[in-house]
């Protein structure tokens, strides 16, 4: 509890900090992943019987019966997932605090497979441990891909279960033979490292996702078992396990904006209190041009390949001055119109150019511009502006439909 008041305190002095000049914006991620956990150093003792890794081992290993006598599903897959929470102190940098739960399954091969019947046999055994783990850490953004490191402050790990291919509790005897695994320490509190790069998007339900892959890096060994193979009612051999919990993670997160804020404050003009203030017009500046409702602007530096709607690195920047103009005015709507000239099918140009807005849109939406306010049409070659250079035609505009 101690560590999270600070982690608290830190998150809390982060936003006071930024609040001197940048536009803030505080999301919530909930995240899930798979992963590989990375297999415990293993040990050997006094024979030559030593458990190998089965490494990258997925599918579903069906109902097994657990210590308790229960039963439940288990993956042969390692797994995690969490909430996280971002606070974006500019444009490329923001702070994450959050909480995760992550379950690491080993399976080990038997070096010496156990036969109990003649349709039985034990050849593999299955390690699974879990923890809870609170985070806090930093990301770099630029344009849709992003690099984040946070540091985990991890409690107990708990063996969830040990058995052979699904079966029994912490070990397993058959006929005088098997194994048997028990607990020698365990680490109460860890630290881990996790370094993590991703990319983001947006889903055909214009919901904004993030697909990452990263590591998890712990500094200490989170427990430490000794496993002892029994045959024919004998100790044949025992194994040392040390578990780190070291896994290869990859991320699916949904980032939903629950805040924003642009905390530079405009300065306020002198009032003669002995005239009336005037009322503002209804207008906004776009690249120096004063626009208003219903007007029309080409977005000059927005060219795509041809037969493509890949957003280049040029048509980012003008997307960035249209997000700032969004961003100065809360309530506009706009709405953003493909075009494409004559040449080829008039039904696969309408779909381009509307696929044109739709990236053009889905670009917006990630940089945190809200969905609703983005309108899309596609106008195919239907609406040219030059007869002799089809070039012109090819062109993406923003209409203002209410402020």
């Amino acid at each position: 509890m101690k560590l999270l008041r600070i982690l608290f305190f830190v998150f809390i002095n982060s936003l006071v900090f930024s609040q001197t000049s940048f536009r803030s914006k505080l999301t919530v991620s909930p995240h899930i992943g798979i992963g590989w956990a990375i297999p415990p150093f293993i040990t050997g003792g006094n024979s030559n019987l030593i458990l190998q890794p089965n490494y990258f081992k997925n599918g579903l290993i069906n109902v097994i019966g657990t210590s308790s006598g229960n039963s439940r599903r288990v993956f042969k897959i390692t797994n995690t997932f969490g909430i996280d929470v971002n606070y974006s102190i500019n444009k490329t940098w923001s702070l994450n605090i959050g909480i995760n739960r992550a379950l690491h399954i080993n399976i080990l091969n038997d070096p010496d497979p156990i036969r109990v019947s003649s349709t039985t046999q034990y050849s593999k055994w299955l390690f699974a441990n879990k923890y809870t783990s609170l985070l806090l850490g930093a990301r770099y953004t630029h344009n849709w891909q992003f690099f984040q490191c946070n540091i985990h402050y991890a409690g107990d790990t708990k063996a969830v279960s040990e058995n052979n291919n699904g079966t029994g509790g912490r070990g397993l005897i058959t006929n005088g033979n098997g194994l048997i695994t028990t607990n020698i320490s365990k680490k109460s509190n860890t630290i881990i490292i996790s370094p993590e790069y991703g990319v983001t998007g947006v889903s055909s339900f214009d919901l904004p996702m993030e697909l990452s892959v990263g590591l998890h890096i712990p500094t200490s060994v989170f427990s430490k078992d000794k496993s002892t193979f029994i045959r024919n009612n004998t100790n044949a051999g025992e194994n040392t396990l040390r578990f780190t919990q070291a896994a290869l993670w990859l991320r699916v997160r949904v980032p939903i904006t629950i805040w924003t804020k642009n905390t530079r404050k405009a300065k306020q003009p002198l009032v003669n209190d002995n005239k009336p203030i005037p009322i503002p017009n209804k207008s906004v500046e776009y690249e120096g041009k004063k626009m208003i409702t219903g007007e029309k602007v080409i977005l000059k530096n927005i060219q795509f390949e041809q037969s493509k709607a890949v957003i280049t690195s040029i048509a980012m920047n003008e997307l960035d001055n249209v997000q700032k103009l969004m961003e100065q005015s809360p309530s506009m709507v706009i709405e953003i119109i493909g075009h494409t000239s004559d040449e080829g099918d008039r039904n696969s140009n309408i779909e381009l150019s509307l696929n044109r807005a739709k990236a053009c849109k889905a670009y917006l939406v990630k940089k945190g511009i809200r969905s609703n306010r983005i309108q899309v049409r596609g106008m195919g070659p239907d609406s040219p502006i030059s007869k002799t250079d089809k070039s012109q035609n090819r062109r993406v505009e923003m209409q203002i439909i209410s402020m």
